[in-house]
């Protein structure tokens, strides 16, 4: 007897399709709270946003207008539906991952629980606060101390004021010998023979990387030289020098220091955290009132911006060393410091040649920025140009700006010449 096939197939369609559908409506019913039992709290957030939103404008509907609000009860109970039915089709068509619980920490009862707690302690106050015709003031403004803004700036001020007056001598110090190396280096960019600056520029690149960089660098020379910035980028890339000059021989160090300690690295990894996403205006704050104006405090705050490249990409590269390449050299009796100077910054090298890119970008980001505290250069003209809204001679200093950048990208990289020993 030949059995038939099409009556299997309706046999097993229907628990599944039952089961899609039981899917389906569950998640319609218990709205948010579905994606919170299972831990998909991504969904939970979307939907929460949707619905809390919904229930304002069905609110505000049945209320009188509000701060010239529209009347729309209807859009708000469309909303939620709209926002139950997208939850039902998840439910229903995201079987695969529907019962998966992507946060361990939490029992699906947990989850749920804390669900139920997230939207009774957010809707009612979201509700309150966008229907209400005057709102608890609490809840519409943060509550602020009067003075704690002013008083805790004075700290600063007297602070900044008592370490002026104690380290004189060594602000005055640290300003002289850094004005002396960025004089010397400027010296020598800008006073040098300009043939003698681009054929060595030339001859280190093709060192470096090749001939194409030695094209791209020759390109680069010719175009500040063709349009009169010669000087003034070449004081900026004394400015840069000097900088990341700085960053080498901090910042390696220190990556090292992380990358062996723990504890160091603990304390230092939220320090240059702090030096990467804090505004770089503010860097200038204490870099003038320390250094004054001028060239120094502009390579202060363009080290502190560019630092943190190098600490973390030398951290990296010597923490990618491969466990079994550091048991073979102890196995050969090397020493710590062998150990480091021998494997493991030798092994590190393309992830430090890597942050010293960084930090040559990063630097010469602050141009325009160190330029307004008297550092000159390219971001002077720059700043200039957007004085006297000149639109063409910005765009033209800008461009320098981006092909020094570019020129000593080509530089630094060695892909060229590694790819052809290969």
């Amino acid at each position: 007897m030949l059995e038939n096939p099409s009556a299997d197939a309706g046999r097993f369609a229907g628990p599944a399709a039952s089961s899609t559908f039981m899917a389906g409506a569950r998640a319609f019913l218990m709205g948010p709270l579905w994606a919170a039992q299972r831990s998909r709290w991504f969904v939970f957030a979307m939907a929460a946003i949707g619905e809390v939103t919904g229930l304002v404008l069905l609110i505000q509907g049945f209320t009188p207008p509000i701060e010239d609000v529209v009347p729309m009860p209807g859009r708000g109970l469309v909303l939620i539906i709209l926002v139950r039915i997208a939850l039902g089709l998840v439910g229903a068509y995201g079987s695969s991952t529907a019962e998966r619980v992507t946060d361990s920490r939490l029992t699906p009862h947990q989850a749920l629980l804390t669900g139920i707690a997230i939207l009774l302690f957010a809707y009612p106050l979201i509700v309150y606060r966008f229907t209400a015709p005057q709102p608890w003031s609490v809840l519409v403004n943060f509550p602020t101390f009067d003075g704690l803004d002013s008083g805790t700036a004075y700290l600063f001020d007297v602070a900044v004021d008592w370490m002026k007056r104690s380290w004189v001598d060594f602000f005055d110090a640290f300003t002289a010998g850094l004005r002396a190396t960025l004089n010397a280096i400027e010296t020598a960019f800008v006073l040098t023979p300009w043939p003698v600056v681009a054929m060595t520029a030339m001859l280190a690149a093709w060192y470096l990387s090749g001939l194409r960089a030695v094209l791209f660098v020759g390109l680069s020379l010719l175009y500040l030289g063709m349009f009169s910035f010669w000087e003034k980028s070449m004081s900026t890339m004394a400015l840069v020098a000097t900088s990341v000059i700085i960053c080498v021989v901090i910042g390696i160090p220190i990556g090292i220091l992380c990358a062996k300690n723990r504890r160091a690295n603990t304390i230092i990894e939220p320090l240059l955290d702090i030096m990467q996403t804090l505004p770089t205006f503010v860097y200038l704050i204490p870099a003038v009132a320390f250094f004054s104006i001028g060239k120094p405090p502009g390579v202060i705050a363009t080290v502190i911006f560019a630092l943190p490249s190098i600490v973390r990409l030398t951290t990296l590269g010597i923490k990618q060393v491969p466990a079994h390449v550091r048991e073979a050299a102890d196995a050969f009796g090397a020493t710590p410091v062998q150990l480091l100077l021998k494997v493991e910054l030798p092994l590190a090298i393309p992830s430090i040649r890597l942050g010293i890119n960084q930090t040559i970008m990063m630097s010469l980001s602050m141009v325009v920025v160190a330029a307004m505290i008297g550092a000159g250069g390219l971001g002077l003209e720059v700043i200039h140009s957007l004085q006297h809204l000149k639109t063409g001679q910005g765009m033209l200093a800008g461009i320098a700006i981006v092909v020094c950048a570019m020129a000593l990208d080509r530089m630094v990289r060695r892909e060229g010449r590694e790819r052809r020993r290969k």
